[in-house]
Formats: structure tokens, sequence, C-alpha cells
């Protein structure tokens, strides 16, 4: 007896996505993949009030995953709302140190033409001190800890993941009091610009 052949069905959409919610197939990405993502929820910077009991809303959406906000949602995880604005802080500028700002382009066309130029623009000297701020932070850090910044932190791998891939495989315990450590020095390196960057209002907290 033939079988029928029956059409292929797409994986059907998370529960409660909507049109402003990412791809599926982003979605379904395994935790620690280079397209996985987390719910989050940021405070919003327009919900300004005099009122001292009022608080500010949120704003629900996704995010790039990050193995330390997942490690902060639970209570005896040890990690902190400091060491995520210091790991975030980071981030900003390593990606800064290697990609850099692009140059500033007008809003109409203009033909191009050679002028002179009276030495570096604004995105070349914020990209200079990137790269010398990134060169204090890895001088903080011995080389195996500088393994476990690199790929927890800034290739946001979790910390089971990198236990695995160790050859031996690396305690897990042991692995994360050493990954507190670093969030720790990272922390107290990063604490003074980070306050000054929230209390002019250039930083959000998480």
């Amino acid at each position: 007896m033939a079988r029928r052949k029956t059409r292929p069905v797409a994986a059907p959409a998370p529960r409660g996505a909507d049109i402003n919610d990412p791809p599926v197939s982003r979605l379904l990405q395994r935790p620690g993949s280079v397209a996985a993502l987390m719910p989050a929820a940021w405070v919003d910077p327009d919900d300004i009030k005099p009122d001292a009991k009022h608080k500010p809303a949120a704003i629900a959406g996704w995010r790039s995953y990050d193995p330390l906000r997942k490690m902060a949602g639970h209570p005896n995880s040890g990690v902190g709302q400091g060491h995520i604005l210091a790991a975030d802080k980071l981030r900003e500028q390593v990606d800064l140190a290697t990609l850099g700002f692009s140059a500033l382009r007008p809003l109409i066309y203009v033909s191009q033409f050679a002028l002179p130029r009276w030495g570096l623009g604004p995105a070349a000297i914020a990209q200079m001190r990137a790269v010398r701020s990134v060169r204090r932070v890895v001088a903080l850090f011995s080389p195996p800890q500088l393994l476990l910044l690199d790929a927890v932190i800034l290739r946001n791998r979790t910390l089971r993941a990198y236990c695995l891939s160790s050859d031996p495989p690396a305690s897990a315990l042991l692995t994360k009091r050493v990954l507190l450590l670093i969030l720790d020095r990272l922390a107290e390196h990063y604490d003074a610009e980070i306050q000054d960057e929230i209390a002019r209002g250039k930083r959000l907290t998480p």
C-alpha cells in the first residue's frame, strides 16, 4: 500500500510571538551560539517623572544571549549589576578598539574631493583611546584568566561549554570562582568611569 506524501510542516512560532519578535530560527538557537537570543527588559529613559514613588516603565524585548545576565537571574550565582556593567563596558571598548567608529557623513550627497588633513579625526582618536583601555585591562589578568574572559565575557559562551572544551575538562566550581574574580577586578577597574556615565545619563543600568 502506497504511503501518502505529507507536506513538511514548519516549526511553530514560540507562544506569544508577534510581528515585532525576531525570526523563529534565532529564537531556537542553543544558548551560547553566535545567533542565540534571550528575553530582556530595559528601563525606559524617556519615562522621567518628578514623583519619587513612581517606578519607571520597563521596555520588554530581545537581546543577544549573555551568560552573565543568565547567571545573574539566579540568587546564589554571585553575579551582580556591577559585574554586568563592567562586562558591557569592556565589550564596548573591545569593539571600538577592533572595529572603530565610522566617519561622519553628511545627510545629503556631496561630491568627494581631496582635502588636507590636520591630524587624526575624532573616530581615530576614540579608537586609539579604546586600544589603550583594553591593554590596561589585559595587564590585570594572567593568560589562563584571559582565555576565560575571552570565552565567557567577549564571546558569550556558557560556563559549562567553556569547561567541557578545556583539555582536560575544567571543574565548573573552580572556573566559576575564577570568573567571579575576573568580574570583581573589572568592576573595580571601571567603577569610577561607569558611575560618571550613569550620572551624566550616558549609560542605563541593566
